[in-house]
């Protein structure tokens, strides 16, 4: 079995590489510390039969990096490995096409039981990730649409400018400004702009 592992986090990607390595049926762990050094691999090796994707990259967003494998590559398994636990994210990995969703914390136990049940062509949830999406209803997730304005507006907070250079740059009043920031809010239920751009960054919708 070949695996690939896109993850940035060196020690993280050894860690699990070295333990991965140790097992019999797999043949090779393939390191990529981004999404474009994975993607360029992949369309050159076809023998890859599983990927372990991290959600935070630092050249795109895993969830909609995910899409693409899926649509690329339909018969590689790909196995979701984050620290987000939240049930939104979770949803979203799995409507992108991902096979399972594993923490970083899970046990080498449940990392190989999902490896080989997604290797074998099925999908497959641990107990704890059971229990996290039995929580919350499977659909509770939905993208907010955003006006052209609006998402010029986020654009630009994402950047760190305040309200004034905002209204400067779009040649727009303060007060349009301010109106615009409170309906970001509202539509992605956040309470401040750092949770604001906390979920957008991990929705892809920064992109």
């Amino acid at each position: 079995m070949k695996i690939v592992m896109i993850e940035d986090h060196q020690v993280v990607a050894e860690g699990i590489s070295s333990m991965l390595n140790e097992v019999a049926y797999v043949e090779n762990v393939v390191q990529m510390p981004n999404g474009m050094s994975a993607m360029e691999y992949l369309n050159k090796h076809a023998d890859v039969d599983i990927i372990l994707l991290d959600i935070n990259l630092p050249d795109c967003n895993g969830i909609e990096l995910c899409l693409t494998l899926k649509q690329q590559f339909p018969n590689i398994g790909i196995i979701a490995l984050s620290t987000y636990n939240q049930p939104g994210i979770i949803n979203k990995m799995l409507d992108n096409g991902a096979d399972s969703y594993l923490l970083k914390n899970a046990t080498s136990k449940d990392l190989l039981k999902t490896i080989e049940n997604v290797a074998s062509g099925k999908k497959f949830l641990t107990d704890e990730i059971k229990k996290i999406l039995k929580e919350t209803p499977l659909n509770t997730f939905k993208t907010p649409v955003f006006t052209k304005r609006e998402k010029e507006v986020l654009i630009l907070i994402a950047e760190g400018l305040t309200n004034q250079e905002i209204a400067d740059k779009l040649f727009i009043s303060q007060l349009t400004v301010i109106s615009h920031r409170k309906s970001l809010l509202e539509k992605t239920e956040s309470k401040n702009t750092a949770q604001l751009i906390k979920y957008c960054f991990e929705f892809g919708l920064l992109q």
